[in-house]
């Protein structure tokens, strides 16, 4: 997601899904060494961003199965009615969600 110049997370995820309503990481057996994979991958963009090298993943979004060590790129359609960056968006500023998500239960 880059401010300004593409689609954004909320015009694939309209709503925030109820913090009741999503397991938690041990519910559903997350792979402790995933977050740092995630990190690694977004830090990389960064650079990539920084120093005006390769190709940014831009309204695009990138799949990775552990499982199956495969990554797949999906292309994230703009939506026009975006409460973000839509034609006449609703949320301007961060929102504070009181709710706990990937948590140990």
């Amino acid at each position: 997601i880059i401010p300004g110049e593409g689609h954004c997370y909320r015009c694939l995820f309209e709503e925030m899904t109820p913090a009741g309503l999503v397991p938690s990481c041990q519910e559903v057996g997350l792979l402790g060494v995933l977050p740092g994979v995630v990190g690694v991958l977004q830090a990389t963009e960064v650079l990539k961003l920084i120093l005006g090298k390769g190709d940014v993943l831009k309204n695009e979004l990138l799949i990775y199965n552990a499982l199956k060590t495969t990554f797949r790129k999906v292309k994230v359609p703009k939506n026009p009615d975006c409460p973000v960056c839509g034609k006449n968006p609703t949320i301007t500023e961060l929102l504070d969600y009181d709710a706990e998500y990937c948590t140990m239960r």
